[in-house]
């Protein structure tokens, strides 16, 4: 059965022991982020923060920051999550998900007053890195629609507090934000926006589903992944449709023509991103559960929610894309949680398939490295991909570079040239020809 709300699943995570409960006083500003942080590194669960400093209401973090939480979340074996993934994504069609009145919607059970909105109380001032610019709203689910054909689009970007219930608005150009933004712009107007934080996992999956387009509701998608409807409640102050479940809802505009300042912030590269002008939102409205759970990730070093959810999308969408396109017979896709390097287990039908395999990976913005090897080799075991990039890779003929592409990150910086370049590792043997293979015989392998 379908979670109903968050708290479903964090004790979901807690009977599987995936949840660790912290008592003792946390301070927001590093401390939270430091323990994410060596956490995360040790593999460890989700983290339950009971007691924030100055702050009422629990904090949730690493929800999803590794495999076996996303497949949680979907209510699947990990072992089964990623064909699982391609098969409920693969379209957002379905019925129009119930609507429900005011009044029986969680997230409308407490309403701010006016005089007493702020952020203060509402949102913890988490401070992730030492040399981020400040405090962060960085895991709402940001709702916005399209000016042009009315649907509407659900993503994840940060939001860096500041006084006077405003908040940078950090989404690329690129981005679906990012596009309807730049619609409203050329109207010269406000862009709506209603931010909710903390809700069914499945939601969070769905609004990072790789190649959606621009007219896919990702609503509708999360009900395809979820396998029974949700309900929605229209929100109070903007037109857009909102999860009824959902534990803080934040409504407001993104100023038209108005730039300020924003950042630095600890990027999922590992490094810092700049300072840059960006959009302005202006909160206007909040609302939320009468007992409310915050959501927080932390954002540095892999691994973290942001790579799960990248390496989950892109395991899936490469693997789909790759058996549409060029080579149905790939057997399988890894995607390391750096999120530039994808590894591609192939039974080959033609010499050149693995190059061919390459270069449709290039196409994508975030793909780096390609490396492609024989379906005889784990793409997970990196001591294999590394023996066979050493013995069946010729590189002067298997080792491919081109420039000109774009590709996030602070590489294509490193000689101060801006220029972005990808490799391409064909680490797989000819069809004929290449001496056999050392591998026992023995029954007791298949024992």
């Amino acid at each position: 059965m379908a979670y109903q709300d968050l708290r479903q699943y964090v004790a979901k995570l807690s009977s599987a022991g995936q949840l660790l409960e912290i008592d003792e006083q946390v301070d927001p500003e590093w401390e939270i982020g430091t323990i994410c942080y060596k956490v995360l590194n040790e593999n460890g669960p989700a983290i339950l923060f009971n007691n924030v400093k100055d702050y009422p209401y629990p904090v949730l973090a690493n929800m999803v920051s590794t495999m076996e939480r996303c497949a949680l979340a979907m209510e699947v074996p990990q072992d089964d999550l990623v064909e699982s993934y391609i098969e409920k994504t693969a379209s957002a069609e379905g019925s129009d998900l119930p609507v429900v009145e005011r009044d029986q919607a969680p997230c409308k059970a407490v309403t701010v007053p006016n005089a007493q909105l702020a952020f203060e109380g509402l949102v913890p001032p988490i401070v992730s890195n030492p040399g981020d610019g400040g405090a962060y709203l960085n895991f709402g689910l940001i709702f916005t629609k399209d000016p042009e054909t009315g649907i509407q689009n659900m993503g994840i970007y940060r939001l860096q507090l500041r006084d006077n219930l405003q908040t940078g608005f950090w989404c690329s150009p690129t981005s679906h934000a990012g596009m309807i933004r730049g619609k409203y712009e050329a109207l010269k107007k406000d862009m709506e926006v209603a931010i909710c934080v903390g809700a069914d996992p499945v939601l969070y999956l769905a609004s990072q589903v790789p190649g959606v387009d621009l007219s896919v509701d990702e609503l509708k998608l999360a009900a395809n992944m979820r396998g029974e409807p949700f309900e929605l409640v229209k929100a109070d102050t903007v037109d857009l449709m909102i999860p009824a479940n959902c534990e803080f809802v934040f409504e407001g505009r993104v100023l038209a023509g108005r730039r300020e300042a924003e950042g630095p912030y600890g990027e999922y590269p590992g490094y810092y991103g700049p300072v840059g002008e960006q959009p302005v939102l202006q909160v206007e409205h909040a609302t939320r559960k009468a007992d409310p759970m915050f959501v927080y990730t932390y954002l540095g070093l892999p691994p973290t929610d942001t790579h799960a959810l990248g390496q989950l999308g892109g395991e899936a969408g490469f693997l789909h894309k790759l058996r549409t396109d060029v080579a149905p017979t790939v057997k399988s896709v890894y995607c390391p949680p750096d999120m530039h390097t994808v590894v591609v287990s192939l039974k080959k039908t033609y010499e050149e398939q693995a190059k061919h395999v390459i270069y449709s990976l290039w196409t994508s913005r975030l793909v780096k490295t390609v490396i492609v090897v024989d379906d005889d080799v784990d793409p997970r075991n990196l001591d294999l991909v590394s023996w066979a990039v050493a013995n069946r890779c010729q590189p002067s003929r298997d080792m491919m570079v081109a420039d000109g592409f774009c590709t996030i990150g602070p590489s294509p910086d490193k000689y101060g040239d801006g220029i972005a370049n990808k490799i391409g590792i064909d680490a797989t043997e000819p069809l004929s020809g290449f001496p056999a293979l050392v591998r026992p015989t023995s029954p007791l392998l298949a024992a």
